[in-house]
């Protein structure tokens, strides 16, 4: 069994092949990688069984294609339930800003070494775990008044 489902946006190929190999070797599944934010939004409302939904969405800022990795995110984060940790070799606060109205779980600052990444995507599924279990208590609570 897997630690956690990845998907990662990151449109230099290398970089995201070479991060893809080295989370593999600490078990965890990259079901799919993407350098467009069009075709990895495609992949994921064709997904049906909610267990094949991503623990994390490793998600680079700037993609290839007509949306940026912000915009991607906000419609993931909108629609699915998994956590978002940014890519980004960019240091400009007003992007970090940005990032922060889709409420990401961390992010990662290019360039990070592999303990580096691994330590943040636990983080990420760890504290999406805890908001689930915290909503789902909540909704319980509410619906016995």
């Amino acid at each position: 069994m897997s630690s956690g489902k990845i998907i990662i946006f990151e449109d230099e190929y290398l970089l995201a092949n070479d991060l893809k190999r080295q989370i593999m070797a600490f078990d965890y599944e990259v079901s799919a990688m993407f350098g467009k934010a069009e075709e990895g939004l495609a992949y994921l409302s064709k997904i049906e069984k909610k267990e094949d939904i991503p623990d994390v969405v490793l998600m680079d800022i700037s993609l290839a294609g007509n949306m940026n990795g912000i915009e991607a995110a906000e419609i993931i984060s909108t629609n699915y339930q998994c956590a978002i940790v940014f890519l980004s070799g960019m240091n400009q606060p007003e992007v970090y800003e940005e990032c922060f109205k889709v409420k990401p779980r961390t992010f990662l600052l290019k360039p990070f070494d592999i303990y580096q990444a691994v330590l943040t995507i636990k983080l990420a599924i760890y504290l999406n775990k805890l908001e689930l279990r915290l909503l789902a208590c909540m909704e319980n609570a509410g619906s016995k008044n």
